[in-house]
C-alpha cells in the first residue's frame, strides 16, 4: 500500500501535468487566434512560459515527495532525475507543438509522445526490467525522431526549444540506461557473520 507522502507526491505530479496541458492550451490559443501573449521583461517570458516553469516546479516537488522513500537507495537519484527529465521532455514537446500545426500527422505523433511520457513517468519507480527497458527504447526513439528534422534540414538545430529537447532526451536516455543497469544487476545480500 502506498504511503501518504507518496500519494501526495503523485497528486502533485498530476497537478503539474494539468498545468502543462494548460500551458499547451495557451500556446495553441495564442498561435491560432493571432492574439499577443502578455509578457514580462522579455518577449519570450510570456504566459505559456510562466505556466511551463510552474509545471516544472510542481513536478520537482511532486516527484521529490512521491520518490521520497527511494531516494536513500543507490538508484534513488538516477530514478528522480530520469523521472524529472521524462516530465521535462514531455513539457518541451508540448511547448513546441504549436509550431507543427501545419503538419497534422507530426502534430498528433508529438502530442501522443508527450502524453505517453507524462503517463509513463510513474512506472519508472517500479524498478522493473521490462518497464525500464521500454523507457530506454522509447528515449532512444525520441532522440532519433528529434534529430531527424535538423539532420534533414527541415528544422534548425540551434532553435532553443529543439536543442533543449534533444539535450533533455539525450540525458533521459543516459538516465534510463543507468536505471536499467540497476534493474538488471542482482542486488548483493550481505553475508551472515
Amino acid at each position: 500500500m502506498a504511503k501518504s507522502r507518496e500519494v501526495r507526491g503523485w497528486v502533485l505530479y498530476g497537478t503539474a501535468v494539468g498545468v502543462a496541458f494548460l500551458m499547451l492550451g495557451f500556446r495553441l490559443f495564442y498561435r491560432t487566434s493571432g492574439a499577443i501573449s502578455p509578457s514580462l521583461v522579455f518577449s519570450w517570458i510570456d504566459v505559456p512560459f510562466v505556466l511551463g516553469v510552474l509545471a516544472g516546479a510542481l513536478a520537482i516537488l511532486g516527484l521529490h515527495q512521491a520518490l521520497w522513500y527511494r531516494l536513500v537507495m543507490r538508484q534513488g537519484i538516477p530514478l528522480f532525475v530520469s523521472s524529472l527529465l521524462m516530465f521535462f521532455v514531455a513539457t518541451l514537446l508540448f511547448y513546441g507543438l504549436p509550431s507543427h500545426l501545419a503538419a497534422p500527422t507530426f502534430f498528433y505523433l508529438m502530442f501522443a509522445a508527450a502524453v505517453v511520457l507524462f503517463v509513463y513517468t510513474p512506472t519508472l519507480s517500479y524498478g522493473s526490467k521490462v518497464y525500464t527497458g521500454i523507457a530506454v527504447a522509447g528515449a532512444g526513439a525520441l532522440v532519433a525522431a528529434s534529430l531527424y528534422g535538423p539532420l534533414t534540414g527541415q528544422a534548425l538545430l540551434w532553435n532553443p526549444v529543439i536543442l533543449g529537447t534533444i539535450l533533455a532526451e539525450g540525458l533521459l536516455l543516459l538516465g534510463t540506461l543507468r536505471l536499467l543497469q540497476f534493474a538488471v544487476r542482482p542486488t548483493r545480500v550481505p553475508a551472515a557473520a
